[in-house]
């Protein structure tokens, strides 16, 4: 949430978020941004990352899927502890709906009971390797990828436990990809049309309500912390403690 609005750089989309009593607070360009942006959101793709160990890694991921319109990461942290790396994310931790679960049973049942078919990357035969199969896929019924750590991959649990399995099919002498390369290169597979064509998202109008209702209080609270981080010499690795304290 650091620097000026971005510029309207879209068409503009009906939005179902209407006048909010906070509007008054931030520029009217940062309201028509958090509107559209919304406006353009997807539900129905859903980024899950397990035990990733490198939290540049996993925070790439997450600036990765706000840049690509996902309304959600999910992160199960069994082994590995994460933390988002605040330079790496750019903000973009502040507009996912980033939710954590320590194993792999819980998350899947939370995404099952979502309605969500669920995908681990894996090279198991068998394995979805089409993007026009996948998009396939997902026009049916919402999508979670899952995505395993750098050395190992998706756990036997995370892979067996999943609906399916998908692959990203290459050509060359490598046979995998970084992590956050991998996470890239599925998702843009699937939103190339949507973004291409700027095309409206899918989010529910009170959904849509909730998120804006926060991005703007997120905002405005982080503006709080960067002025009193400065007044008190703290640095950046403090923002997000200050701002969750509401500092005046």
């Amino acid at each position: 949430m650091n620097g000026p609005a971005v510029a309207r750089r879209w068409r503009e989309l009906a939005s179902p978020v209407g006048p909010h009593p906070l509007d008054g607070l931030i520029t009217p360009e940062r309201a028509w941004n958090y509107r559209q942006v919304l406006a353009r959101r997807t539900g129905r793709l859903v980024v899950v990352v397990e035990d990733c160990h490198d939290p540049h890694n996993a925070t790439a991921i997450i600036r990765t899927c706000d840049a690509f319109g996902l309304h959600t990461v999910m992160v199960i942290t069994g082994h590995n502890s994460f933390k988002v790396n605040r330079k790496i994310s750019q903000g973009s931790h502040h507009y996912i709906d980033l939710r954590h679960h320590t194993d792999v049973a819980t998350a899947y049942a939370e995404l099952r009971a979502a309605g969500y078919r669920i995908l681990a990357t894996d090279l198991a035969a068998g394995a979805v390797t089409s993007a026009r199969t996948l998009s396939a896929e997902l026009a049916r019924q919402p999508l979670a990828l899952v995505f395993g750590n750098e050395g190992c991959g998706v756990s036997a649990e995370a892979s067996q436990l999943a609906d399916g399995q998908v692959l990203i099919p290459m050509s060359g002498f490598p046979q995998s990809l970084n992590l956050s390369v991998s996470v890239t290169a599925l998702v843009y597979g699937l939103r190339a049309d949507a973004l291409g064509e700027d095309q409206p998202g899918d989010l529910g109008a009170e959904t849509q309500h909730v998120w804006y209702d926060r991005w703007v209080r997120n905002y405005l609270g982080e503006v709080r912390a960067e002025r009193f981080a400065r007044a008190i010499g703290r640095n950046d690795e403090d923002l997000d403690v200050l701002a969750a304290g509401g500092v005046a």
